[in-house]
Formats: C-alpha cells, sequence, structure tokens
C-alpha cells in the first residue's frame, strides 16, 4: 500500500499546522505501549525506519498500515486521526 505522507495537516478552521501525516506516524509508533512485546517494538521500530526514510511516498505492508492506524488511534485525537485515515486510505485505494 502507498501513500503521501508529507501532507500538512489542518486545524478546526482548517488552518494549516505545522504538523504533517509523517510526524503524526513517528509520533504515534514511538509512543511508549507499557503492554508491548519485545516483537512488537521492534516492528514498530521497522516501520518508523521506513516512513522516517522515506521523501514524499511510503510503500508499506498492509501489516504495517494496519499497525499504523492502531497507534494512531490509540494516541491522537479525532481530527488528526481522521486526516490521516482518510490521507492513508485514499492514496492507498487510488
Amino acid at each position: 500500500m502507498k501513500f503521501e505522507i508529507n501532507t500538512t495537516l489542518k486545524g478546526i478552521k482548517d488552518e494549516p499546522l505545522q504538523l504533517t501525516v509523517k510526524d503524526v506516524i513517528i509520533q504515534s509508533l514511538l509512543s511508549p505501549v507499557q503492554e508491548d512485546k519485545q516483537e512488537e517494538k521492534w516492528h514498530k521500530y521497522e516501520v518508523y525506519k521506513k516512513v522516517k526514510e522515506a521523501l514524499d511516498e511510503v510503500e508499506l505492508k498492509t501489516e504495517d498500515v494496519t499497525l499504523i492506524k492502531k497507534m494512531i488511534g490509540r494516541f491522537q485525537p479525532p481530527l488528526i486521526l481522521g486526516q490521516c485515515y482518510e490521507i492513508i486510505e485514499d492514496n492507498g485505494n487510488s
């Protein structure tokens, strides 16, 4: 699945935020979860590296995208979550 990661997100009044999809993914993946086992931490780190190294778009396996969406859902407010999900799903389907 391939999607754009440098899209700037918007605030509640449609003002541009100093936050991109890439920023949100990285913050969400690297946020600590006490219940995580070693394997889950390693998977998060591997996905983080792929996203960090990507320039405009990133191509990931379905399981990596599922992990990203899970972590965004856990750590981000609805406004940020919604925009990120739309970008991931829209670009992933084109």
